[in-house]
This record gives C-alpha cells, structure tokens and sequence, in this order.
C-alpha cells in the first residue's frame, strides 16, 4: 500500500549519520533473503544474467561465517535512533546492516556491496500497534509490514520484488526510489570513510 511505501521511501533519508563503536563477532546467513525465481520479473534486458550475478554474491557473502571485522555505528537521524553495522572480511567492507526506529515503527535494511557497490539490499518494514508515547503502546504487537528487495548493478536498479504487490507497484513508478536507496548508501560509505563519525557529513 502507498502508506508503507512512503514510509520505506523515508527511511533512507534517516539512515545518514553515525558514531562509531567498533566490534568483533560473527553474524549468519540468512537464507530467508533469497528471493523465489518464480517471482522474478524482468524490466530491462540482460536482467535475468544480472539477478543470477547478484544472487551469487548475495549466496556468497552469507556464506561467510568468520568475519575478520565488525564495526557499529549509532544513528541519530531518525526520531528514535537506530544503528548502522558494517561487515569486514579481507579488509573488504562486504555488508551494511542498518536499523532505523520511529515512533510509528521501525526499518531493517541489509545492504550487500559487490566490487565496493551496492548490488543487493533486503528492507523489512515493521508496524508499531499505535504511537510510542501512547498508554496502549505494547512491543509485542509489533507487526511486519512487508518486503522489499531491491537489485542494483553498475549504480542501477534493474529490479525491484515487494511482498505487497501493490507497494511494489508504487515504487517501481516512483522516480525517488533509485536515487534515495543509492543516497542512503552513499551516506553510510561517507561515514565509513570518516572513522565512523558523521561530523562534517550528515549531523
């Protein structure tokens, strides 16, 4: 529906300033990012080749159990904060976690770069049961909006799956969509770049 897709739209421009905390661990697959072929679509040519491209090192980076690094960052740009996770192995920065909370609910998006850009990210939408300062405000009631997955190649969006196909719909017309994602990356890298600070970038 339109109200979560303005509302994924948003939650790009949120995610643009960090702190860094830096970590160590490990994180694990998911397997439940890959999309069903059967629901692929394919808007340009060549986007079959390149959805296998992307799968491939989608398969690839969750595959990866021994992380040489993970480093952490607050975000302050939304209402409620949130928190950007950077993934390393081979000094390569290969993933973004990024998780953004409001006070209507709150955004995962997981960010897969191949050769330094985005390729693949995977947005999950959550819905509070009502505003966060009302009385009847209950975090169990918390329920999942919906699914995007979003396919990039050569700073592109070639393709574009929603669980709401009406959603879907919305963002593939909207021009916004390309460029916001791209915007929301593009800050996270910036920050990287700057040792995890946001000063001088997105305050």
């Amino acid at each position: 529906m339109k109200q979560l897709a303005i509302c994924s739209l948003a939650a790009t421009l949120a995610l643009t300033a960090c702190q860094g905390n830096k970590n160590q661990g490990n994180t694990s697959a998911d397997s439940t990012l890959v999309a069903d072929s059967g629901a692929m679509e394919s808007p340009v040519a060549g986007s079959i080749d390149s959805t296998l491209l992307v799968r491939e090192n989608f398969q690839r980076i969750n595959a990866i159990k021994d992380w040489d690094k993970i480093d952490s960052a607050q975000i302050h740009e939304s209402t409620e904060g949130g928190v950007a996770t950077y993934y390393f192995k081979n000094n390569k920065l290969e993933l973004i976690k990024a998780r953004n909370y409001g006070e209507g609910g709150y955004s995962l998006q997981d960010m897969y770069l191949k050769d330094d850009k985005l390729s693949f990210v995977f947005e999950q939408q959550y819905n509070y049961n009502t505003h966060i300062i009302d009385p009847k405000f209950d975090m169990d009631k918390t329920k999942k909006a919906g699914e995007v997955r979003y396919y990039f190649m050569n700073d592109k969006l070639f393709n574009l799956i929603a669980t709401d196909k009406e959603n879907e719909k919305f963002l593939k017309e909207d021009p916004r969509t390309d460029t916001l994602m791209l915007h929301l990356f593009n800050q996270l890298i910036k920050v990287k770049n700057n040792g995890f600070d946001p000063k001088g970038i997105s305050e």
